[in-house]
């Protein structure tokens, strides 16, 4: 009876680190556009707004306009 006991438990801890070994981490959220930006495009212009023009020439959102930016990844 302990044997089986036994058997049963180290089974079932192989099985579980089996199942936690299988999991990957999601993907980073791909970055949105401050709402500003977004009526903009949908005049057919671009955001005016300073902040906006200078997250735009280095190829990011306006953060303080709250949009998001992906995040980076470490090295």
């Amino acid at each position: 009876m302990k044997t089986s006991k036994r058997l049963f438990v180290i089974i079932a801890l192989l099985g579980a680190g089996f199942a936690f070994a299988a999991d990957t981490k999601p993907a980073a959220p791909a970055g949105k556009k401050a709402g500003c930006c977004v009526k903009a495009e949908g005049a057919g212009a671009a955001c005016s707004h300073g902040c906006c023009v200078e997250a735009a020439k280095v190829g990011k959102n306006c953060e303080k306009c709250k949009g998001t930016n992906v995040a980076e990844a470490k090295k």
